[in-house]
């Protein structure tokens, strides 16, 4: 896959090309994508787009009818810059897009979400996005479901342009053999010039079965020269009896009826490869010996059927998500009978199984006072644009339940239908209802709430605003009464939040919510959930809105903390991955080695074969122990005991004592303990380990007098450990990296680079620090810091 940092726009707008011309008469064939893209992500609008050197370019609109845009106002042309998804939860909030035309002027765009559509060379060309008028935010199944409608777009390009590339060269292909074959047979020379230049494998037999003629691409597939085949049989080259079977079948069949016998899908299995050929047969007479001779055309079609089957596997994607969807999803034909329900959808209606719903009319599920409503919505999908609306259903059972319904049209088994995705609310209008009820007990309950409550009315001024609001700015209730939030001095961003929301809540007359971040605040309600509840008086007008503001801080800082992690958990398993494959790759190679010298009765060379797969043994089980405790390290909490330092000492230099250079070091030590000191023993012996076994791997054989010098001294605030070496040293270039994963400073010993990383990350559990000082060809010091963790 190439980045965008690696190719230029140029490379991408030869790339984009192509599909501009192809696709275009084509573009049609896109609506289903971009109305499935709105509905499943509940959005206004969705689109198919190229962008174009000046221009984003709308290969397909669900919701608004588009050409094309200046590229510099693009939404695209941020996307493009990754392979990740791009959102814009409010475009009027964010610092690139607040003052695009589109979003301050027509069609006052605010929220946005797009998939690049990635081709097979990496180039990333335009986008499959989602747009609606009012902010807001997909969630991981959303997402998920765009990204694969982006891969399926990307998909419908390549099997359209490879549909048209095989008509293409079917037709010219079958045009050089109608008006060349009766001529070309008896002048094989000339033939073979100008087959071997047709790219598809290309032969005439004997009725027998033996190549009189092959091109290039017919030897080609058989791992041959043409001049190889000519004299010999099928039997000599496809292996497989099945396969072979069905070839000289074919053949005979030709022979026999004398007509075209076609294989639409041939398997030839070569080695390790299996080809998917279509091969037309033809039989033809000699005009000179009269014999009869079979012209076999084959096209590989490998590459078109592994398209297919990603198609395939993208379209059983959408289909299980639709499968464990907890909406309610049902296709209605236009006439209102019910022709799917996934598991969610039956169980709402209050069925058994899919039969007790199939052919049912969705009118027999709807309450008296929501049937008007129904009967102008049915067939109407395409109009209503993705409009949400409220109904009353009642179920099999006899339950009358609330529901929020939104459909699209769509073509279904090559019909026109709608797809209704419906959601049970019963209990949130329930609950709406017992507010409305309970107003005075409620304030009575918010006072003590942690989150700000407060009742504006339409021209944005507070009634009523409970004591949290304190959190912000330290002011008394009474002191809000009658104002405005800008009056009363909140933050600019808070500001802007809560008109946002009464704003929609009025508009839509229903429940509305947004999160928007707080950035003049640095800890509570630095990050907000804002919900607004109409409140209406008798006559149905909204009268007030009821606010709630949730401090969200903590749970938007976890979220990073946790994706952070993901991150980093990611990069370990893909480097210790590496790290463990690599011997058993040296292992695999060398095992073949010792097998083929074996064969050959040459035993020269197997001691330094084995010795070397012990080297990569040894190394393939000291990644697995480095493995083994990091992860101990991050799962194991500290165990808080008194600390032998003499006995940590004894026991790392002991575990030790097996290395090669071992024998030659002088080890000094020098432990002061005067008082208990308490930490975890066994990290601390993880730290001393692998410091001291560095310090002897790396130790210089140049000097006669090698040594490694260990000071301990304790007090009762820390423990400050001193260890010196007169090794190779560390260039300085590397040592602000010699912490890293998998870093290695030198290829002098096979290390796996996890060492230094494993005592960073211990030595932060145990509240401690490590600094070096090392020098090429003197040697290296560390001075390591540890706290006393005595409760």
């Amino acid at each position: 896959m190439i980045e965008h940092s690696e190719y230029n726009e140029a490379d991408r707008l030869n790339a984009l090309q192509e599909y501009l011309i192809e696709n275009n008469e084509g573009q049609e064939k896109f609506k289903d994508l971009t109305q499935i893209a709105a509905s499943v992500c509940q959005t206004k609008h969705a689109f198919v787009t190229l962008l174009d050197k000046d221009r984003l370019i709308f290969l397909s609109s669900f919701g608004n009818s588009l050409t094309g845009i200046d590229r510099r106002y693009s939404f695209g042309n941020k996307t493009i810059q990754s392979t990740d998804i791009h959102e814009v939860t409010d475009a009027l909030q964010d610092e690139v897009f607040k003052h695009n035309p589109y979003v301050i002027g027509e069609p006052f765009i605010r929220y946005y979400c797009g998939a690049p559509l990635i081709d097979e060379n990496g180039y990333r060309l335009g986008t499959l996005c989602v747009v609606d008028m009012a902010p807001r935010t997909l969630n991981d199944n959303q997402k998920s479901s765009l990204v694969l409608l982006a891969k399926q777009v990307m998909n419908d390009f390549r099997i359209n342009r490879r549909e048209k590339e095989l008509a293409r060269k079917q037709t010219a292909l079958e045009e050089i053999i109608r008006e060349r074959t009766a001529s070309l047979i008896d002048t094989n020379h000339w033939l073979s010039k100008i087959i071997d230049l047709v790219p598809h494998p290309i032969f005439i037999k004997e009725n027998s079965g033996k190549y009189v003629l092959a091109n290039i691409a017919q030897a080609k597939l058989f791992g041959r020269k043409a001049e190889e085949l000519i004299g010999k049989a099928d039997i000599d080259f496809v292996h497989n009896e099945e396969e072979y079977t069905i070839i000289k079948k074919s053949d005979d069949e030709a022979v026999s009826t004398r007509q075209t016998v076609i294989l639409p899908e041939q398997l030839i299995t070569l080695g390790d490869v299996k080809y998917l050929l279509y091969t037309s047969k033809v039989p033809l007479i000699s005009p000179v010996d009269g014999e009869l001779r079979i012209l076999g055309v084959s096209i590989d079609l490998t590459e078109v059927r592994a398209l297919q089957l990603e198609h395939n596997q993208s379209m059983e994607a959408y289909q299980k998500l639709v499968e464990i969807s907890p909406d309610a999803i049902y296709i209605q034909s236009n006439e209102g009978r019910i022709l799917f329900a996934n598991p969610a959808g039956i169980k709402l209606l209050g069925a058994e199984s899919l039969k007790e719903l199939l052919g049912k009319s969705v009118m027999s599920f709807i309450h008296p006072d929501s049937i008007q409503e129904v009967h102008a919505r049915i067939g109407n999908s395409e109009e209503l644009n993705g409009k949400i609306s409220e109904q009353k259903a009642i179920t099999l059972t006899g339950e009358v339940l609330d529901i929020e319904v939104v459909s699209v049209s769509f073509v279904y088994n090559g019909n026109p239908a709608e797809q209704v995705i419906v959601r049970n609310v019963s209990e949130k209008i329930q609950a709406r209802q017992a507010l409305y009820q309970s107003r005075e007990q409620f304030r009575t309950l918010t006072d003590n709430s942690a989150d700000i409550i407060a009742r504006i009315t339409k021209d944005s001024r507070f009634v009523y605003i409970n004591k949290a609001i304190s959190t912000i700015t330290g002011k008394p209730l009474d002191y809000y009464s009658g104002k405005t939030p800008e009056e009363a001095g909140l933050t600019i961003d808070l500001c802007k939040g809560i008109r946002f929301i009464i704003h929609k809540t009025i508009s839509s007359r229903q429940t509305t919510s947004y999160y928007f971040e707080n950035a003049h605040i640095k800890e509570a309600f630095r990050y907000a959930h804002v919900i607004g509840v109409p409140e209406f008086d008798n006559n149905g007008e909204i009268i007030s809105v009821l606010c709630t503001v949730q401090d969200v801080t903590q749970l938007k800082q976890n979220e990073q903390q946790l994706i952070q992690t993901g991150k980093d958990l990611d990069r370990f398993v893909y480097s210790a991955s590496h790290e463990l494959r690599a011997p058993l790759k040296s292992i695999l190679g060398l095992t073949r080695l010792i097998a083929q010298d074996i064969q050959e009765d040459n035993f020269e060379d197997l001691m330094e074969y084995i010795s070397r797969i012990e080297r990569s043994v040894r190394r393939l089980d000291d990644t697995v122990k480095d493995v083994i405790e990091y992860s101990r390290n991050n799962r194991l909490s500290i165990e808080r005991k008194p600390v032998s330092f003499h006995e940590i000492v004894y026991q790392v230099t002991e575990n030790l004592s097996s290395l090669a250079n071992f024998s030659r070091i002088d080890i000094i030590t020098k432990i002061s303990e005067s008082t208990s000191f308490y930490s975890d023993s066994r990290r601390i012996q993880i730290v001393l380990n692998n410091i001291i076994s560095n310090s002897i791997k790396y130790s210089d054989a140049s000097k006669s007098n090698s040594f490694i010098h260990i000071e301990i001294q304790s007090t009762a605030a820390e423990c400050l450990l001193l260890i010196r070496d007169n090794g190779i040293g560390i260039e300085k270039q590397y040592i602000a990296n010699i912490y890293d994963m998998f870093f290695r400073a030198t290829t002098v010993n096979e290390g796996d680079g996890l060492g230094l990383y494993i005592v960073k990350e211990t030595l932060q559990k145990l509240q401690g620090s490590i600094q070096v000082d090392s020098e090429i060809g003197v040697g290296t010091n560390f001075t390591i810091r540890l706290a006393n963790l005595q409760m």
